[in-house]
């Protein structure tokens, strides 16, 4: 797998407790704590994750558990996620298995507050 510039790769021999903060990150390995990545997060089918991950797309094919805020999420056919996704958009593929609460389809940034209009009387 080749490895492009500015991306973080945990491969599938890995395992890591901790931290990630940055622009891309492809995990193949197991990883517990907190993603916060301004890109995206690609999860690989030997992946499995336990965070709270905050990312512009995040991209399951492996195991996940815990929350995901993202703009999109696409769980993939081998994508098992068990928790709260929080997303604009959602792509659940045929197969894929997705257990908890999900937000979808709102935007990412918030509505401007509807115009106040003095009571008639």
């Amino acid at each position: 797998m080749a490895l492009e510039p500015g991306r973080t790769l945990i491969d599938a021999e890995t395992s890591i407790d901790g931290k990630i903060n940055g622009k891309d990150a492809t995990i193949a390995g197991k990883f517990k704590g907190e993603i916060h990545l301004s890109g995206t997060l690609v999860l690989a089918p030997s992946a499995s994750v336990d965070a709270t991950v905050q990312a512009e797309l995040a991209e399951v094919a492996g195991t996940f558990s815990g929350k995901i805020t993202a703009k999109k999420v696409v769980v993939l056919e081998t994508g098992k996620v068990t928790g709260t996704l929080d997303a604009g958009q959602l792509v659940v593929r045929e197969g894929a298995i997705l257990n908890g609460p999900v937000a979808a389809g709102k935007s990412s940034t918030p509505a401007p507050a509807a115009p106040t209009h003095p009571a008639k009387s």
